[in-house]
Protein backbone atom coordinates (compact mmCIF):
# COMPACT_ATOMS: atom_id res chain seq x y z
CA UNK A 1 0.00 0.00 0.00
CA UNK A 2 1.38 3.21 -0.53
CA UNK A 3 3.24 5.19 2.01
CA UNK A 4 0.70 8.13 3.85
CA UNK A 5 1.22 11.48 1.58
CA UNK A 6 4.19 13.83 1.87
CA UNK A 7 3.66 16.02 4.98
CA UNK A 8 0.45 14.59 5.86
CA UNK A 9 0.04 12.44 8.98
CA UNK A 10 -2.99 10.10 8.55
CA UNK A 11 -4.75 9.17 5.54
CA UNK A 12 -8.79 7.38 4.60
CA UNK A 13 -9.53 6.41 1.34
CA UNK A 14 -12.94 4.70 0.06
CA UNK A 15 -13.36 2.64 -2.22
CA UNK A 16 -16.58 1.11 -3.36
CA UNK A 17 -16.51 -2.47 -3.76
CA UNK A 18 -17.08 -3.31 -7.47
CA UNK A 19 -18.63 -6.68 -6.79
CA UNK A 20 -21.79 -5.44 -4.15
CA UNK A 21 -19.35 -5.86 -1.25
CA UNK A 22 -19.05 -3.72 1.38
CA UNK A 23 -17.56 -0.67 1.17
CA UNK A 24 -13.82 -0.27 1.94
CA UNK A 25 -12.42 2.36 4.26
CA UNK A 26 -8.53 2.01 3.93
CA UNK A 27 -6.60 4.05 7.26
CA UNK A 28 -3.47 4.48 7.35
CA UNK A 29 -0.51 6.48 9.01
CA UNK A 30 -0.84 8.00 13.04
CA UNK A 31 -4.80 9.27 13.67
CA UNK A 32 -4.63 11.43 16.28
CA UNK A 33 -5.26 14.76 17.28
CA UNK A 34 -2.41 16.12 14.94
CA UNK A 35 -3.58 13.70 11.88
CA UNK A 36 -7.07 14.67 12.31
CA UNK A 37 -7.13 17.62 9.56
CA UNK A 38 -5.86 14.99 7.10
CA UNK A 39 -8.66 12.69 7.37
CA UNK A 40 -11.39 15.40 7.82
CA UNK A 41 -12.25 15.89 4.80
CA UNK A 42 -12.31 11.99 3.27
CA UNK A 43 -14.31 11.24 6.43
CA UNK A 44 -16.89 14.06 5.80
CA UNK A 45 -17.37 12.44 2.79
CA UNK A 46 -17.89 8.88 3.86
CA UNK A 47 -20.38 9.89 6.94
CA UNK A 48 -22.50 11.48 4.00
CA UNK A 49 -22.95 8.30 2.34
CA UNK A 50 -26.09 5.94 3.38
CA UNK A 51 -25.35 3.56 5.97
CA UNK A 52 -24.18 0.32 4.39
CA UNK A 53 -21.88 -2.71 5.04
CA UNK A 54 -18.31 -1.21 5.61
CA UNK A 55 -15.02 -3.10 6.04
CA UNK A 56 -12.10 -0.60 7.69
CA UNK A 57 -8.92 -1.90 6.67
CA UNK A 58 -6.71 -0.86 9.43
CA UNK A 59 -3.58 -2.53 7.97
CA UNK A 60 -1.49 0.63 7.50
CA UNK A 61 -2.45 2.41 10.38
CA UNK A 62 0.18 2.81 12.96
CA UNK A 63 -0.93 4.61 15.73
CA UNK A 64 -4.09 5.94 17.27
CA UNK A 65 -5.33 7.81 20.44
CA UNK A 66 -8.67 8.92 21.59
CA UNK A 67 -8.77 11.06 18.21
CA UNK A 68 -8.62 7.89 15.81
CA UNK A 69 -10.99 5.79 18.15
CA UNK A 70 -13.46 8.45 18.03
CA UNK A 71 -13.12 8.44 14.33
CA UNK A 72 -13.65 4.72 14.09
CA UNK A 73 -16.30 5.06 16.21
CA UNK A 74 -17.83 8.09 14.27
CA UNK A 75 -17.79 5.52 11.15
CA UNK A 76 -19.12 2.65 13.33
CA UNK A 77 -22.28 4.29 14.07
CA UNK A 78 -23.21 5.34 10.83
CA UNK A 79 -22.82 2.54 8.80
CA UNK A 80 -24.75 -0.72 8.95
CA UNK A 81 -22.35 -3.01 9.71
CA UNK A 82 -18.77 -2.69 10.19
CA UNK A 83 -15.79 -4.88 10.02
CA UNK A 84 -12.37 -3.94 11.26
CA UNK A 85 -9.39 -5.84 9.37
CA UNK A 86 -5.78 -6.20 9.19
CA UNK A 87 -5.40 -4.51 13.00
CA UNK A 88 -1.69 -3.66 13.49
CA UNK A 89 -0.97 -5.16 16.80
CA UNK A 90 -0.90 -1.15 17.89
CA UNK A 91 -4.61 -0.82 16.84
CA UNK A 92 -5.97 -4.10 18.33
CA UNK A 93 -4.65 -3.32 21.74
CA UNK A 94 -6.60 -0.25 21.78
CA UNK A 95 -9.75 -1.68 20.09
CA UNK A 96 -9.79 -4.54 22.68
CA UNK A 97 -8.98 -2.59 25.71
CA UNK A 98 -11.26 0.04 25.07
CA UNK A 99 -13.96 -3.18 24.70
CA UNK A 100 -14.86 -1.60 21.10
CA UNK A 101 -14.10 -5.37 19.18
CA UNK A 102 -17.72 -6.42 19.54
CA UNK A 103 -18.73 -2.65 17.88
CA UNK A 104 -15.79 -2.24 15.58
CA UNK A 105 -16.13 -5.89 13.84
CA UNK A 106 -12.92 -7.22 14.74
CA UNK A 107 -12.17 -10.05 12.82
CA UNK A 108 -9.48 -12.49 13.62
CA UNK A 109 -6.34 -11.81 11.95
Amino acid sequence: MDEVAAGARARLDVEAAGDGGPLLVRLGGELDLAGLPDVLPALDRLLGMPPQPVRIDAGDLRFLDSTGVAVLIRIANHFDRVELVHSTPAVRRVVLALGLAPHLGLDGD
